[in-house]
């Protein structure tokens, strides 16, 4: 029996993106990757590789249905932990590790991140509709959405994906008052 290498790691994640149904290429990559990646299925091959890294590699289509599982799952309770109204904690930038600043591309990803995971609440349309009314400004709702993370935080420290989870708590907190409002 191996670990899991690089290359199976890729393998997996090719099927098992292939199996996750989302909006966008990269709306994983700010969830389950470090924020960096390029699309959904790098993201997916890098939390198989940080989820993964020590399992035995016998049968790799057990290991792909399980992996698949507990990503669903994974995915499922963070959604979950939006929804109910949890309240992460965004961290702090530390004076010995040098903040950096988001770029665009990264903005976005964030922003496209959010979206899946507030997603699961409510009808599309109606969710649309509710982010026109409680963002307000120019654009279409992942611009929206995007304008609103660089009004909240332009910098991280160690990875962009630091920043969802939080930020996807505070704007459903946000969309759940203006929606009991109307």
């Amino acid at each position: 029996m191996n670990t899991l290498t690089k290359e199976t790691a890729r393998s997996l994640a090719k099927v098992i993106n292939s199996r996750l149904s989302t909006c966008y290429n990269d709306d994983l990559v700010a969830i389950l990757g470090t924020g960096r990646e390029s699309n959904n299925e790098q993201a997916v091959q890098s939390w198989l590789l940080s989820r993964f890294a020590h399992i035995e590699v016998g049968r790799t289509d057990m290991l792909m249905e399980y992996a698949l599982e507990v990503l669903i799952q994974h995915l499922d309770d963070l959604r979950l932990d939006v929804a109910i109204g949890g309240k992460s904690e965004q961290k702090t930038p530390q004076s010995f590790i040098p903040a950096k600043a988001l770029t665009e591309r990264e903005l976005r990803c964030i922003a496209r991140a959010i979206y899946l995971l507030i997603s699961n609440e409510q009808s599309k349309p109606y969710l649309d509709a509710l982010i026109e009314v409680v963002l307000k400004g120019d654009g279409n709702t992942i611009e929206k959405i995007t304008a609103w993370v660089f009004t909240h935080t332009q910098i991280y420290s160690y990875f962009p994906s630091e920043l969802t989870l939080p930020l996807a708590q505070r704007l459903m907190h946000k969309l759940k008052q203006a929606g009991e409002s109307y």
